[in-house]
């Protein structure tokens, strides 16, 4: 196991044994401010630290920095600007901190030479970017690694370098950052961001800026200005962060593939340089970081896969490159206050590591780590192994999982949610997965595409129920045409206006099954809806039991059940369907209505079939701006982004419908569903079946709103 030793720790840990109480307008931590230089993400008490890490444990961190530098070295410093406004010499910042941290390591004075020029090259292009009304750089890393430099090398330059070098990097960065609404307009393309974002784009800058130079006489007061609105700014976004997890976890984006991409640098970067630049440790402040950490272990799949909900790209539904990244970051800041919590972290370093991950943003960071928790025969550790369901309430995921191996049953419920970022129109939605997707969340996301719009985030896209009425003028999602697509109006789909909210109704585990009841009538247009409730039941480990109540307006509003599949469904009957792919199978039987048609939609020209018309994924031309990005796009015939769906609807119109399907997942070897005797009565509906050596009588009170007696037996 790589881990510093106690010993080593002793001597190297920085004093932050005080800990700070931090609240938005409350600058007593400042101070504490140090004066002294370096004091942007690690001190001179520090150095040892870099130093052992550089030539031990994060090696190939410092051998990648020295291979960039040499390219530079060998052929120079090539500086463009890109089109459509883009900022390729934007690399700049993070070729300075590069140099800067490999003077601070080796001394050689080359490296000090450098990152002096490159500073220049950096004030250069943002002085003239900031000319021309341009924005920098689409996230802030760059620019701060820049004032890095400058901090880190700050000791060695003379007065006459600090005044020409610092003046105008301060007056550069401040003529870049974000203030405030209505101290200057956006620059085009710019990333501001807020607290309730990211907040990666300009509005962070302020406080690296005040950093940096507060102290130094260039302009105090407003560094002191950014400094508090900064810090008030990183409090506001800790504290909806903080609430958006609430007690069970998860993360204030509906998606994994964005969230975990950029999102937790927000905080990683705020600890590590308050932490430096005052000595006062405040990470106890951000233990809601561990939800990020439980809410992904729960989240992925086999193949460091993730469920595909929300705004995935289902391009292969693969887990971001940087989450390793993040996932090491937060540990290392985690462990010295959850010490209980090593084998975990060491458990999911050791799920995630495929080798297919792509270095730090901040390509320093690995050089601060105090613990390393790197070692492919860490076992495999649940951080909840008693449990095999978790609910995140603010995002409105259940997930159920009967192990974490490659074979094992995964399944995710969306419910009732209190953030709208990033989630489709999908509530009561579900995902299951055995030996690859078994129902899965169809569409994907080109930007640009009509496709994104019309049919991707729309209800009929995902396992949901629809209900259709004429006329009804269905909510906009993002996305707009590619420039050889036409600007149609949003197709009727029959599906949910809203997507927030939703009632959970009932949640409850035990060793034989997960019960799930959850009402998303309020999510329909309230003229076509009186009731759309659905109970979901997990059968452990390989049955599903879904239990819809629909009641209408009007009887001749057409419902439908969706189910949507990687591979064209095989009718069995006229009531029950398999399909195979990716090595697993399903199979489901519609047992209510008891005469309903199911049809198949999907296949070449028909993947994305909504209201009479294909919305398929659009195939871009070679003379296209995104032509090149479209080898990441997946084609209309790539299994993961949903070739076919299977609708269900009853055959004869009425205004209360009831639907019962139950399925069952496993490999291709799997040959039938258990026997199943299903009773319709007034009061109630009865399903009885036997399963894995139990008798299971499930009895639904068609009496309420919701409710089902689980009975289950041995035999």
């Amino acid at each position: 196991m790589k881990r510093l030793t106690p010993i080593l720790l002793s001597l190297l840990f920085i004093s932050t044994t005080a800990f700070a109480q931090l609240k938005a307008n409350d600058y007593e931590w400042m101070k504490s401010l140090r004066k002294e230089h370096p004091r942007m993400f690690f001190t001179n008490e520090d150095i040892s630290l870099i130093e052992y890490n550089a030539m031990l444990f994060d090696a190939q961190t410092y051998t990648a920095m020295q291979r960039r530098l040499d390219r530079i070295f060998k052929k120079g410093l090539e500086q463009k600007e890109g089109k459509n406004d883009s900022n390729p010499s934007a690399a700049l910042g993070y070729r300075a901190s590069d140099a800067a941290m490999l003077w601070v390591i080796t001394k050689e004075k080359r490296y000090l030479d450098l990152a002096k020029m490159l500073l220049g090259k950096v004030i250069d292009n943002y002085e003239l970017r900031v000319s021309k009304n341009l924005y920098v750089s689409g996230q802030a890393f760059p620019v701060i690694s820049a004032l890095c430099a400058y901090d880190w090398i700050y000791n060695d330059l003379t007065v006459e370098e600090r005044a020409a070098i610092g003046t105008r990097l301060y007056k550069a960065t401040y003529d870049v950052a974000w203030h405030g609404d209505g101290l200057r307009k956006k620059r085009s393309r710019e990333n501001v961001g807020g607290p309730k974002t990211s907040f990666s784009g300009s509005a962070v800058l302020p406080w690296y800026i005040g950093l940096t130079f507060y102290g130094e006489g260039i302009d105090d007061e407003a560094c002191l200005k950014m400094l508090r609105n900064g810090y008030d700014q990183h409090q506001q976004m800790t504290a909806f962060r903080a609430k958006m997890l609430g007690k069970s976890g998860g993360f204030n984006s509906g998606t994994i593939s964005s969230g975990f991409e950029i999102y937790p640098y927000a905080e990683i970067n705020f600890i590590y340089s308050f932490m430096s630049a005052t000595g006062v440790d405040i990470v106890p402040q951000m233990s809601y970081m561990m939800g990020y950490l439980n809410y992904l272990d729960w989240m992925c799949l086999p193949g460091n896969r993730e469920f595909g909900i929300g705004d995935s790209n289902h391009y292969g539904n693969k887990l971001p490159r940087r989450l390793l990244v993040h996932i090491k970051e937060i540990a290392n800041l985690m462990v010295k206050h959850h010490p209980k919590k090593f084998n975990w972290f060491s458990s999911l370093v050791a799920r995630y590591n495929d080798g297919n991950t792509r270095p730090s943003t901040m390509n320093f960071l690995p050089l601060l780590h105090r613990y390393h928790f790197d070692n492919d025969e860490a076992p495999i550790v649940a951080d909840a192994p008693n449990k095999q369901s978790k609910r995140f309430g603010n995002l409105g995921h259940i997930v159920m999982r009967s192990g974490l191996d490659d074979r094992d049953t995964y399944a995710v419920f969306l419910t009732e949610r209190r953030d709208r970022n990033r989630q489709h129109y999908d509530l009561n939605h579900f995902v299951i997965y055995k030996n690859g997707f078994r129902a899965l969340d169809s569409g994907a996301r080109p930007q640009p595409g009509i496709h994104t719009s019309h049919y991707y985030g729309r209800t009929v896209a995902h396992n949901c129920v629809t209900i259709y009425m004429p006329g009804e003028k269905m909510p906009k999602y993002w996305g707009k045409p590619a420039k050889h697509e036409i600007n149609a109006p949003v197709p009727n789909d029959g599906g949910q206006r809203v997507n927030k909210g939703g009632k959970l109704l009932a949640y409850k585990e035990n060793r034989d099954y997960v019960y799930i009841a959850s009402d998303a009538t309020k999510c329909y247009h309230p003229n076509k809806a009186e009731q759309v409730v659905r109970e979901f039941i997990w059968i452990k480990p390989d049955i599903f039991v879904v239990y819809d109540r629909v009641v209408s307006d009007k009887p001749e509003y057409e419902k439908r059940w969706l189910f949507h599949t990687a591979s064209e469904p095989i009718m069995n009957g006229k009531m029950e369907f398999s399909e195979v792919s990716q090595g697993g199978k399903s199979i489901c039987r519609t047992l209510l209505p008891t005469k309903a048609v199911v049809e198949l939609v999907g296949g070449d020209g028909k993947q994305f079939w909504l209201d009479g018309k294909n919305w398929p994924i659009p195939e871009y031309r070679p003379e296209q701006p995104m032509y090149k990005r479209s080898k990441n796009t997946p084609n209309n015939k790539y299994p993961l982004v949903g070739q076919w769906r299977v609708e269900v609807s009853p055959k004869k119109a009425a205004a209360a419908n009831h639907f019962l399907h139950i399925i069952q997942v496993g490999d291709e070897s799997l040959k039938a569903l258990p026997q199943t005797t299903c009773k319709d009565g007034k009061e109630a509906v009865t399903l009885q079946f036997d399963y894995d050596g139990k008798h299971y009588s499930l009895v639904f009170d068609k009496t309420k709103r919701s409710g089902c007696n689980i009975t289950v037996t041995k035999q």
